[in-house]
């Protein structure tokens, strides 16, 4: 049986118009908005749709234990009160014209379920986009050694 992924773009499979974040959301904010949002990340983006990082629901947990494993508190996580203080900086991303496998082999790779899309631009890479593993799935394909 041979297995294979449709010669598709991110753009092609990609949610547009992501719910995200602003570095200046609060953390009171960001449990409101996964509480209303079954959604495991937010893009963090900057007034102009420039991708500044990323939050999820481990860096929020996070900030409610931030001295485990560790004999001294992360003092910059126990002062977390915004997203600039408690996102992820360097975000892992996409642009829509990669093909759909090099987002499955990025996801795989870096253990993600869904990764931003963005457009490079002189300014940062503006989100255009979020592409999750459920985006994908309906594009992978098994052929021949059917049963008749």
């Amino acid at each position: 049986m041979r297995k294979t992924i449709e010669d598709k773009k991110v753009r092609d499979v990609m949610s547009r118009n992501p719910i995200t974040v602003s570095p200046d959301t609060t953390i009171k904010e960001l449990m409101t908005k996964f509480g209303a949002h079954d959604f495991n990340m937010f893009p963090v983006v900057d007034a102009r749709g420039v991708l500044r990082g990323l939050v999820t629901k481990l860096d929020l947990l996070r900030t409610f234990r931030p001295q485990m494993r560790r004999f001294i508190p992360d003092l910059k996580l126990l002062w977390a009160e915004r997203m600039e203080d408690l996102m992820s900086r360097g975000a892992i991303s996409v642009e829509a014209d990669d093909p759909i496998t090099v987002a499955v082999d990025t996801m795989i790779e870096a253990r993600l379920r869904s990764l931003p899309v963005v457009e490079r631009r002189p300014g940062g890479p503006v989100l255009i986009g979020i592409v999750s593993r459920t985006d994908v799935l309906p594009h992978l394909t098994l052929e021949g050694d059917e049963a008749p």
